[in-house]
């Protein structure tokens, strides 16, 4: 990463999606000095089709609050609804905003080929709203989202060898879902940052695809 202070913007479509797709990164920006917002689209409480409750409003508020402090960046909830975030004038607009809002220059989102409809539909609403942003990057997906016809393209790295154990301990912050699948669930998050790491000759790393880059991160 260089020197120059930057704004970033890290979007998620849920509480939990960033600290799992680029957590160790935003951890870097964050020690980099680097103005750095988290934004979540949803109000991200969870039930399945037969009504069972994964995870409240309140738990999902609580767990995104405590995520966000631990990697000491600042939390913007934009409260569409869990599994129908639009891709619309009124979600590309709501992302413009903070574009402008806060000068944005760098973007890291959810790979626009992801599987969940939220991620995708995400995705959507940054590319349309962060048009003239230089640097937009999507993070790589965890099962089970992300399971796509396509593969994803690990173009970019980022060491994050020394901010992993925050990546983790925030993630951790996201009980619901840690229960929801299993502790198997962050030896995958590991397993995933050690290879990417090892391709890179560094202990963890996070890989993203670029859709715009403008010079070195």
């Amino acid at each position: 990463m260089t020197s120059e202070k930057r704004n970033v913007l890290v979007v998620g479509a849920h509480s939990d999606d960033i600290e799992i797709g680029c957590g160790g990164t935003v951890a870097r920006h964050v020690d980099k000095g680097d103005n750095t917002i988290i934004l979540v689209m949803a109000e991200s409480s969870y039930a399945y089709y037969n009504g069972t409750v994964l995870r409240t409003v309140k738990e999902s508020e609580e767990e995104e609050r405590n995520a966000a402090n631990i990697m000491d960046a600042k939390l913007i909830n934009l409260g569409f609804e869990t599994k129908n975030v639009p891709y619309s004038s009124e979600s590309i607009e709501a992302v413009n905003r903070i574009i402008d809002d806060y000068d944005i220059d760098m973007i890291y989102t959810h790979w626009y080929h992801d599987t969940h409809q939220d991620h995708r539909r995400t995705t959507q609403s940054v590319l349309s709203a962060g048009r003239y942003v230089p640097n937009i990057l999507m993070y790589e997906p965890e099962y089970p989202a992300g399971r796509s016809y396509l593969g994803f393209r690990n173009q970019y790295y980022v060491d994050i060898t020394s901010t992993f154990e925050i990546k983790i301990d925030a993630l951790k912050c996201h009980k619901s879902q840690v229960q929801k699948y299993g502790d198997a669930f962050l030896d995958a998050v590991e397993a995933r940052a050690m290879h990417r790491g090892y391709e890179i000759g560094r202990k963890y790393a996070e890989c993203f695809e670029i859709v715009r880059l403008q010079g070195v991160i």
